[in-house]
């Protein structure tokens, strides 16, 4: 099961019952979902640097 559909589920059932406890999960849950897709965006980030260092490396070895 994904997270999105976790969360999904527990929205429902949060609704219907109003716990508390549900809804600090769904708290969690929701800001591990925003922690992912940061993490997602640095690795990308830091994967693009990369490459524009090893690009200037080897520009700087030609000359």
């Amino acid at each position: 099961m994904r997270l999105d559909d976790y969360i999904s589920i527990l929205l429902v059932k949060m609704k219907i019952s109003h716990k508390q406890i549900e809804r600090q999960l769904l708290q969690w849950l929701l800001e591990l979902r925003t922690l992912r897709g940061h993490v997602r965006e640095l690795e990308m980030q830091n994967k693009q640097l990369r490459k524009d260092y090893e690009k200037v490396l080897k520009q700087s070895e030609k000359s």
